[in-house]
This record gives C-alpha cells, sequence and structure tokens, in this order.
C-alpha cells in the first residue's frame, strides 16, 4: 500500500475527531437531554396531576363519610345545630365544627371541635371546647353531682331513667321558675314513665318545647345499672349522649314523628355503631309499634316554664342553660 493511501485510510478512521462531527455529536446530546427533560417533566405533571385529583377524590368522599349531620338528627340534647370549617392540607384535612344550642328563640354557641380527617386512617378529635374530660363536681345546694361545659362555664344537663332507684331525684323548675325574669332558662325534665307521643302531645304540650328524649337502655340494662351502681351520678343520661329529637311549636309533634325519627336513625346507623345498637333498643321498647318519650329539653323565660311544675308525670327536672334574655 502506498503512502498516500495509508494516509487516507488513517483520515478516514479517525473521521469522530473532526469538527463537523463533534459539533453533530453536540447538538444530538443536546437534543436527546431536551427531550429526555420534557418527557421526565411531562411524566411528574402527570403522576402529580393524577396524585392531586386522586388524594382530592378520595378526601371529598372520606368527607362525605364523617359528615355527621344525621347523627346530630337523632342524638344530642337540645344541640339543633353545627357548622364546620375544612382547611386542606394534600393528606389529610382539619375539621372545625361549631355546635349552638336553642334557649328559648335564641342561639348560643355550646361546643367547638378540631377533627383532623387523614386521607388513610381513622379521624381523630385533637380538639374539644368543652373539654376532652368531664368537668363533675358535688354541689351541696343542689344536693347532686353538677356536670359543667369547659368552654362556656353553663351546666350540662342529665335525664334520670324511669323505673330506677335514686338517693335524690332534683327538682329544679322550682329554681329556673325563681329566676331572674331577663333570663332564658333550659331545664331537662325527666318523666315517671315513657309515654307515646300522643299521650306527650296532650299532657306536656308544645310551648316552649324543645327536644324529646328516647331511652336506648333495654330492661336488663336498667335492671344491671340498678343493682350494680350505687353512685346516683352514675345512673343518668347526659344530654350530650342522649338519643332524641328536636320538636317545635311551629310544628307540633304527634304519632307521625316516630316513623320519621326511625327512619332518621337507621339512615344514621349506616356509619355508627351506637346508633345501630340504639335503634335495636328503641325498636324493642316500642309500645304497640309506638315510639316511647322519657324525658323533654324545654327552654324559655322563667315565667315561661311555670306551667310545667304543675305537672305530675315529671319525675326529675335538671338546670341547664341559662342566659340573659337581652
Amino acid at each position: 500500500m502506498t503512502e498516500n493511501n495509508r494516509e487516507k485510510t488513517s483520515q478516514d478512521i479517525d473521521f469522530m475527531s473532526s469538527p463537523s462531527m463533534q459539533r453533530a455529536l453536540r447538538k444530538s446530546r443536546l437534543k436527546q437531554t431536551i427531550r429526555y427533560t420534557v418527557i421526565a417533566f411531562l411524566a411528574s405533571a402527570l403522576l402529580l396531576t393524577v396524585v392531586f385529583i386522586g388524594s382530592d377524590y378520595l378526601m371529598n368522599k372520606k368527607l362525605r363519610d364523617n359528615r355527621n349531620f344525621m347523627q346530630r338528627m337523632v342524638k344530642g340534647a337540645n344541640i339543633t345545630g353545627e357548622n364546620t370549617y375544612y382547611i386542606h392540607n394534600l393528606f389529610s384535612v382539619l375539621g372545625e365544627t361549631t355546635y349552638y344550642k336553642t334557649i328559648g328563640g335564641r342561639q348560643i354557641v355550646w361546643d367547638k371541635t378540631t377533627k383532623k380527617i387523614p386521607l388513610f386512617g381513622r379521624t381523630q378529635i385533637i380538639h374539644r371546647g368543652s373539654g376532652m374530660v368531664a368537668t363533675n363536681g358535688m354541689d351541696e345546694e343542689a344536693k347532686r353531682t353538677v356536670r359543667y361545659n369547659d368552654f362556656n362555664n353553663e351546666r350540662k344537663i342529665d335525664f334520670y331513667y324511669p323505673g330506677l332507684s335514686y338517693e335524690f331525684l332534683p327538682k329544679e323548675l322550682d329554681l329556673a321558675a325563681s329566676l331572674d325574669q331577663n333570663m332564658l332558662v333550659e331545664v331537662a325534665l325527666s318523666f315517671k314513665e315513657p309515654m307515646t307521643l300522643d299521650q306527650l302531645s296532650k299532657t306536656l304540650g308544645h310551648e316552649n318545647v324543645n327536644w324529646l328524649w328516647v331511652d336506648t337502655t333495654s330492661e336488663s340494662q336498667r335492671a344491671r345499672m340498678n343493682d350494680e351502681l350505687d353512685d346516683d351520678s352514675l345512673k343518668v343520661k347526659g344530654g350530650g349522649n342522649a338519643f332524641g329529637f328536636e320538636v317545635t311549636e311551629a310544628y307540633p309533634y304527634s304519632a307521625s314523628n316516630g316513623p320519621g325519627y326511625i327512619g332518621a336513625l337507621e339512615g344514621a346507623s349506616q356509619s355508627s355503631s351506637s346508633a345501630k345498637k340504639a335503634l335495636k333498643a328503641i325498636k324493642a321498647n316500642a309500645q304497640n309499634g309506638e315510639l316511647l318519650i322519657s324525658g323533654a329539653v324545654v327552654t324559655g323565660t322563667p315565667e315561661e316554664l311555670q306551667r310545667f311544675r304543675t305537672l305530675d308525670f315529671i319525675r326529675a327536672s335538671v338546670l341547664g342553660v341559662t342566659i340573659d334574655k337581652y
């Protein structure tokens, strides 16, 4: 092979080092880098979109499941309203709920709770205005254990079961009726015997009646409470956990309210084990299929509550919230 031929062959073999080829390679690598960057960006954007949309869908579904509108319709003595404000994060939501009571036509804030609702896992109550633990104290003047709401320092109401024996039965309607006439007062009434809605409509009436208590204990449970519990304070039903429903003067209650309440309770029992147990007990306690009422919450001025003092079927009465009328 001649020397010229060897030079040409050497140059052909070393073509990768030529400036034009290097420029072409750099341009190709730049295009490839841009292409991979765009693909990675689009893939990340798509993934984040899927995560955000999926998280939002699952969180909204969980929020719908956690809403307790139906639960509030069937439980909580004279707690007749609520309003919830949500603070959204990527994988959790904070729900701040305000609860209200109606006293003589006025609404007051009764409680506030903050719940953490995670995308996965159980909902947790991280703060409750009325206190995570009950504040109780023996009141020498009232001769009973008086329960207070830490949020507003108002008295909580209790119901006394028909048929159970107590060392002392409070008669605080007299106290309520003697208060200043510029006050609005809440009183929980407990009956000597459960009554049907029609019976109660004729005897208790409708004026100043806010809420009706439906006892959810069975006969065997009440017998066990009588035998095993010595302290009166352990044998009362706290208003916050009592089952029942709101009533108004504008729409007088009657036997027709019974099926409606059972229907609401059936709806609440789909997501609440306590409502499910209550439904079973209420149906077992029913009289010929009719709902039985064991107590009521009445509110108004002291003068308006005077008429309840003469009703002989009232076994006990407990003073609750007292606020200024004006």
